[in-house]
């Protein structure tokens, strides 16, 4: 499955459920044909959570599109490895490097196929036979234009029209042309505009605290799957991508205020997105329970040649912006930021444990922390936040104001004092302290074409478009040839 115009069938026939009271713990079928599959709700439910399962794979939001690529690509974290080392010096020659984007852009794709082939069984159906169709339906959609809003962001120039990517919105073996990075903005967000119109209705239903308690099980835990305000705030992150910054705070402010997100206390800030989903400010997370193991190897246990770590100046040497200093930024000496309890300092070394269930992996499990989903946060509220303070800050200074301080307060630092105006740098620099070890950063940087500050080599490289430009992998250049 290497090329975004082969897709192959569900080859597990997706992730079953055993249970109405425990429907995460899941397994795959591989047994089951295609034509049965689609024949009932459980078998379209079961190749749903096929594709979901997908997403999970270190290639994609397991590893490498969280936090694996473009946190190394931020200089926030480093890697003692050859391809990691190329890749923070943004030599996308070396052959190792175009491997994992191959695999990235491949893997991709195939969640794509996934999701397209849920779609064309869904062609015909209807809520009639099909309770649910627009869940189903809704949720594929996003899915789709997720990945694809991805790969657009790391393959892709950020002017409109430059060559993009190929929209795949079919199942089959056709080849699909390469189309402008406008192009495929607007289809991302005409698949981003149907599903919200086929989630609305759960709007209602979304409540918080979480209420697990829904007649079906499909439609319990809607934090694993693309809910509906998973479709707003992912519609607000594009907006802002793109730079429609009215679009991006009407979307980012419609699940703010729905109220049903709320930021978590100071004091719960350093295990909000610890290896599980938050019952408050997760928005859309991806059930897993693998990634615990993938964030012990790279993130939580110590190998010279494996660990990501980020750049700390305890071991004498010395970085431009070391994780430290990003905390200092525009803060006093007194103020506290409870983010930084998401660091473990040791002698000459740091550790990043944000995304790290450090409770599993030393054994202090509590219940209360159990009955947490374990899992992946992809969006959350506090991002949401910062994108309506910098979209509202030219054309609603006071609200901008407002929601900035909000979300700062929320991880214990005082409020913009009175005489001192907020700036877009200012929102840049919470956005960097608050999305530290998602991966988000370096698409920030991109947006802004921000010269980068590298902490491996000492220096400020500027901005280019060689730079911010992941090749695309000659394979498929090859393949259509």
């Amino acid at each position: 499955m290497r090329k975004s115009t082969i897709l192959s069938i569900i080859f597990a026939g997706g992730l079953m459920l055993t249970s109405c009271d425990d429907f995460l713990d899941v397994r795959p079928d591989s047994q089951k044909l295609e034509s049965d599959l689609f024949s009932t709700p459980q078998g379209f439910e079961d190749a749903i959570y096929g594709v979901y399962g997908s997403m999970q794979s270190t290639s994609l939001y397991g590893k490498e599109l969280l936090w694996g690529l473009t946190d190394i690509m931020a200089q926030d974290l480093d890697q003692n490895i050859t391809s990691s080392r190329s890749l923070a010096r943004y030599n996308y020659s070396d052959d190792e490097l175009k491997t994992r984007f191959a695999e990235v852009w491949n893997s991709a794709y195939t969640s794509i196929g996934y999701a397209n082939n849920v779609l064309k069984n869904l062609e015909g159906r209807s809520e009639a036979d099909l309770p649910l169709y627009k869940l189903y339906k809704g949720e594929m959609l996003a899915v789709r234009a997720m990945l694809h809003f991805d790969l657009l962001r790391l393959f892709c120039s950020t002017s409109e029209t430059a060559s993009g990517i190929p929209y795949v919105k079919t199942y089959s073996l056709a080849v699909n042309d390469f189309k402008k990075v406008g192009e495929v903005y607007d289809l991302i967000l005409a698949d981003l505009a149907e599903a919200e119109q086929l989630l609305a209705g759960e709007a209602n239903s979304i409540v918080y605290p979480r209420d697990n308690s829904q007649y079906y099980k499909f439609q319990t835990y809607r934090e694993t799957h693309c809910n509906y305000y998973g479709v707003l705030a992912l519609t607000a992150r594009v907006y802002w991508m793109r730079g429609n910054m009215a679009k991006a705070a009407e979307y980012a402010t419609k699940v703010i205020d729905s109220n049903k997100f709320p930021l978590s206390e100071p004091s719960e800030v350093k295990d909000v997105y610890a290896g599980r989903l938050s019952p408050k400010e997760t928005i859309w997370g991806l059930y897993s329970n693998t990634y615990s193991g993938t964030c012990q190897t790279y993130l939580y246990d110590y190998a010279s040649y494996r660990s990501y770590d980020p750049y700390f100046d305890g071991s004498g040497s010395t970085h431009l912006l070391p994780y430290d200093q990003v905390y200092k930024l525009d803060v006093d000496a007194t103020t506290q930021d409870f983010r930084l309890n998401w660091f473990k300092i040791g002698t000459g070394y740091a550790r990043c444990h944000k995304l790290v269930d450090v409770y599993e992996l030393e054994q202090q499990v509590t219940t209360a922390w159990s009955t947490r989903v374990q899992g992946i946060t992809l969006l959350h509220v506090s991002e949401m936040y910062l994108i309506a303070a910098e979209a509202l800050l030219d054309t609603d200074y006071s609200r901008a104001l407002a929601y900035f301080n909000d979300e700062t307060a929320s991880r214990g630092l005082a409020p913009v004092k009175a005489d001192v105006t907020l700036t877009k740098e200012m929102v840049y620099n919470e956005y960097h302290k608050e999305m530290f070890g998602e991966g988000q950063m370096w698409y920030n940087m991109k947006r802004l074409n921000r010269d980068i500050v590298s902490n491996l080599d000492t220096k400020t490289i500027p901005a280019s478009e060689d730079i911010y430009v992941l090749p695309i992998p000659q394979d498929e250049y090859n393949y259509r040839n």
